[in-house]
């Protein structure tokens, strides 16, 4: 039983990751028409640059491993400082400058960013997110932008192969665990088989015995020759005794294969169970870190995500009192700059701990994403909401933290909402989040109520 449990989840496993590739493969391609598009914007400022610009767009329509992507960006690098080298040639009649209107940097810059918004990446590939959403957001010039693309596109193939080789994995061990359970069956097969052929025995023996008996008994009524009679008594018993000792043999020999046959069939069936815990041990692992920030150790958006649906249809259905807190770091970015990015892993691990610790175990903490935490408080009003919130940053506030031994302050900015009967996870999210930002205008380190 365990072992179909298991297949049937693995099975369902496989599925996911079918699922999976299949939306990796179609955002490859969305990215690589970005790529294609902002070579067109780029054109028409050198001909060196059109001709790397040209060499890109041709290598987009194919399977483009790492290395070549590499050399594409430094060919790109290169053209693009090249134009720095440019000298305008004096014209011979003096003509107006023409108006060539500047690529539009910003509409690539926001394309980005709203594909980097709408990927749902294994947590694993978050750091990696995190940092090119930081240098997209820097650059703003369309050949930088082609190569944060390029970087895009680098990371979600790299997810690619990662599920490629779970699945992989995963079809692995569902073969080994098929081809145990194909040999289950066929020992069942052969127990049958072997049932029918002791029936089978048994029967013939009978049939021996009584046409043994049946004969001598009619031997007996037809002659009154005691010598004769004493000779087909003493064949007719020498026939049964043939006959039980075939019969006894054969089973002797039956009772050897069934004994061996079980004993490899325990052992099968005990590396059986064992797959299938493994199995089970390797899923339960998987799912548990598909719903933990591995940074912070506390749920990620995915949970959050699914917990306020739940959230939502429970309250339009019982009015249940629930509020919604959305809290931000202040200036993570300054801290980040100043003492690096393990001093701000730091500080966003010791933020949720802070958090945590001073939540209700019933409330659910997440981290919705870069130094933004949600945190869903049940049987909560909006006042009792808010007062919690202001007890988490005042908490905050008063953590005694350190980057390269020198004082840090952090502070947070939450935003707070009660979730209303007519409200869907969207609706209740941004109203939490245009409380947040209302206290970002205001100053920072404070709470509003949205």
């Amino acid at each position: 039983m365990n072992a179909h449990r298991a297949s049937g989840s693995q099975a369902g496993t496989l599925d996911e990751d079918e699922n999976a590739l299949a939306q990796w493969s179609r955002i490859d391609t969305l990215l690589r028409r970005l790529v294609t598009r902002l070579t067109y914007a780029a054109e028409g400022h050198a001909a060196p640059l059109d001709l790397t610009l040209d060499k890109i767009r041709s290598e987009m329509r194919n399977a483009t491993d790492e290395s070549t992507i590499e050399q594409l960006l430094h060919e790109l690098t290169d053209a693009v400082r090249s134009l720095d080298d440019l000298v305008s040639p004096t014209p011979s009649v003096t003509l107006p400058p023409p108006e060539i209107s500047p690529p539009d940097s910003a509409a690539g810059r926001d394309a980005l960013l709203a594909v980097l918004d709408r990927l749902q990446l294994d947590e694993t590939m978050l750091p990696y997110l995190g940092t090119l959403r930081a240098a997209i957001m820097e650059t703003h010039e369309l050949g930088g932008l082609a190569q944060q693309a390029e970087a895009l596109a680098s990371v979600v193939n790299r997810q690619i192969r990662q599920l490629g080789e779970h699945r992989q994995a995963a079809e692995t061990l569902l073969a080994h665990v098929t081809e145990q359970l194909v040999e289950l069956t066929e020992y069942v097969t052969r127990e049958n088989a072997d049932q029918r052929d002791g029936s089978g025995a048994r029967q013939q023996l009978d049939h021996h015995l009584i046409h043994e008996i049946d004969a001598l008994g009619s031997q007996m009524r037809q002659t009154n020759d005691l010598h004769f009679l004493r000779r087909e008594v003493e064949s007719r018993i020498g026939a049964i005794s043939t006959h039980m000792k075939a019969f006894r043999e054969r089973e002797e020999k039956r009772e050897r294969d069934w004994q061996a046959r079980a004993q490899q069939m325990t052992q099968r069936i005990r590396e059986l169970e064992h797959a299938a815990q493994s199995m089970e041990l390797s899923l339960s692992q998987k799912q548990q870190q598909a719903a933990t920030d591995p940074l912070t150790g506390i749920a990620n958006r995915r949970v959050y995500e699914a917990h306020i649906g739940e959230i939502c249809e429970q309250v339009r259905q019982h009015t249940a009192e629930v509020c919604l807190l959305v809290l931000d770091i202040d200036h993570f970015k300054h801290i980040n700059d100043r003492f690096g990015h393990a001093a701000g892993d730091r500080a966003l691990r010791i933020v949720a701990d802070q958090l945590k610790a001073r939540l209700r175990a019933g409330d659910l903490l997440a981290r919705y994403g870069g130094e933004e935490f949600v945190a869903v408080l049940s049987g909560t009003s909006a006042q009792a909401g808010l007062r919690i919130a202001e007890t988490l940053r005042a908490t905050i506030e008063g953590i005694g933290f350190r980057g390269q031994q020198q004082p840090v302050s952090i502070t947070l900015s939450c935003g707070v909402t009660q979730v209303q009967p007519d409200d869907t996870a969207n609706s209740v999210f941004e109203r939490a989040d245009r409380a947040l930002y209302l206290a970002k205008r205001r100053g920072r380190n404070r709470c509003e109520m949205g």
